[in-house]
């Protein structure tokens, strides 16, 4: 039955059905979005709750874990529908996935010709070989493992300069030198053949893999944000994933294993109870419904994390920035985004007074709504825990 349903969507041509997986720490989100040229909808969601243990860091720790989570998710977002998706595309986080941007310059030997496009694929390949060096040297040092196999998961050019001058399209242009700078996002083999396990697990192609915070900052790259730049902050339940937009493109990310089951573990080890309670007294702090005994007892075990997260945040604003100044406008999302005190406690710790601001920073809230070019149910469009998987889309 499946397999003939995949066959008929593939003569019709006209309309094209993908599944898509936000496998986070917290909750495993799928998506069935539906392609019709240039539009895109979702039209099945489905929000499931991991198993504690099957997901570490944003990182799969049990495939057969993950893969059970996300039978139920594909079965729930396909219940009011009769597609089915041809391939899947699953989002990749987690805090080895390393953003590297990489400068590479080339003096050409006959300035007077027309720079061409072979120029510059020669020139993106240089960037893409010296970028996975860097990220291979930097995942080496942070987990021991000299002989590390890294993939590129995106590869994008953030900007172009011929003889210094920036320039959106260099062909054609003549030039004594082309300089151009190309962001990457890398990825362990291991993280990423847990996804092709997990695909295979649901009996889905595996169409490709995407940073989460890449997606998450290319889906709000608009005018604004190309001109005047932005950082997109999400806090999710394992990671806290950092996206800075600068200079007309994505110039950075950063992952740090810090987010909202932090918070929640600390609440289980301080009321001696388990996880799961310890999640719905945490909702309840959120939401100002315990009492004043317990909301205070919360209040101190929260306030201590987020003194941590303050920290982890502040470290990697510093690295993205690489003392140049940094982008006025700050976007929060993600479920850990909602966590009562995160936001006055920004102000209290005063972190933006120790990188480089010309001006106090504005703090948006973004939600899935904010997402544009983007049609279907609205639970799927709403609220700051469903960007991710709106961005994904």
């Amino acid at each position: 039955m499946f397999k003939s349903l995949l066959k008929k969507q593939k003569r019709t041509g006209k309309y094209n059905y993908r599944l898509i997986l936000d496998l986070g720490t917290e909750f495993l989100k799928a998506s069935l979005v539906e392609y019709a040229g240039s539009e895109v909808s979702i039209i099945g969601f489905s929000r499931e709750k991991q198993r504690y243990g099957d997901m570490d860091g944003g990182s799969v720790a049990s495939i057969p874990g993950v893969i059970t989570t996300a039978r139920q998710a594909l079965g729930r977002a396909v219940q009011r529908t009769p597609h089915r998706p041809q391939d899947i595309v699953i989002g990749i986080a987690g805090a080895f996935v390393k953003g590297v941007s990489t400068i590479v310059e080339r003096r050409r030997k006959l300035p007077y010709k027309c720079i061409t496009e072979k120029e510059i694929c020669q020139l993106v390949q240089h960037a893409q070989h010296k970028g996975l060096e860097e990220a291979r040297e930097i995942l080496r040092r942070e987990t021991g493992q000299k002989k590390l196999n890294v993939r590129a998961i995106n590869s994008a050019v953030v900007e172009v300069k011929v003889d210094g001058f920036r320039v959106n399209n260099p062909l054609k242009f003549r030039a004594g030198t082309i300089s151009i700078r190309v962001f990457h996002t890398f990825c362990p083999l291991v993280h990423i053949s847990a996804l092709s396990s997990v695909a295979r697990g649901l009996g889905l192609p595996l169409a490709g893999t995407l940073a989460e915070p890449y997606a998450v900052a290319a889906s709000i790259l608009n005018h604004e944000a190309y001109e005047f730049g932005a950082l997109v902050v999400d806090i999710g339940g394992g990671t806290t994933d950092i996206a800075l937009i600068r200079n007309g493109g994505i110039e950075g990310t950063e992952i740090f294993a810090m987010g909202g089951r932090a918070f929640t573990r600390s609440i289980a080890s301080r009321l001696n109870v388990t996880l799961e309670k310890a999640e719905k007294i945490k909702l309840k702090y959120s939401q100002g419904r315990l009492d004043d005994r317990e909301q205070s007892v919360v209040k101190d075990v929260v306030q201590a994390d987020l003194s941590i997260l303050y920290q982890g945040l502040e470290t990697a604003l510093t690295r993205l920035s690489r003392g140049e100044a940094l982008p006025r406008r700050i976007y929060f999302c993600g479920g850990g985004s909602s966590l009562a005190g995160l936001m006055e406690g920004l102000e209290d710790e005063k972190i933006f007074q120790t990188l480089p601001y010309f001006e106090n920073p504005e703090i948006v809230f973004l939600c899935g709504e904010d997402i544009k070019g983007l049609a279907g149910e609205g639970e799927i469009i709403t609220g700051p825990e469903n960007v991710t998987p709106a961005a994904l889309a």
